[in-house]
């Protein structure tokens, strides 16, 4: 084993930290652990959150079904949408779109089958 900041071979235990042997360093004197646990969420798990939130799901019910705190999703979020790419230019968008069929009546409030006038 070598000392992580000076590549020294001249290393000692010293004593242990939440049932881990630390380590220390003869030369430079640094304190470190042989093994680090892993921080943060693996990317399955920040994978399955977004995919949760283009689905429909808002960040306070991806917290209530996964247990993780909402503002990590949110940033979870931003992230992603910082790696997409922009807009396409205009000549690349297309000329012949659909529009979802949407009707709103508009009645009047004096005749109950909505025919009077406005």
């Amino acid at each position: 084993m070598k000392c992580p900041t000076c590549a020294s071979d001249r290393i000692s235990k010293n004593g242990h930290h939440s049932h881990k042997q630390c380590f220390i360093c003869k030369d430079c004197r640094r304190q470190f652990l042989e093994f680090y646990d892993p921080v943060g969420y693996p990317p399955e798990v920040k994978q399955l959150c977004v995919k949760m939130y283009l689905n429909g799901l808002g960040f306070r019910a991806i917290e209530r079904v996964t247990g993780i705190n909402h503002n990590s999703v949110i940033g979870w979020v931003k992230q992603t949408a910082q790696q997409l790419p922009e807009d396409p230019p205009a000549e690349v968008l297309p000329e012949v779109t659909q529009v979802d069929e949407l009707q709103t009546f508009v009645g009047s409030k004096k005749t109950k089958d909505g025919s009077g006038p406005l």
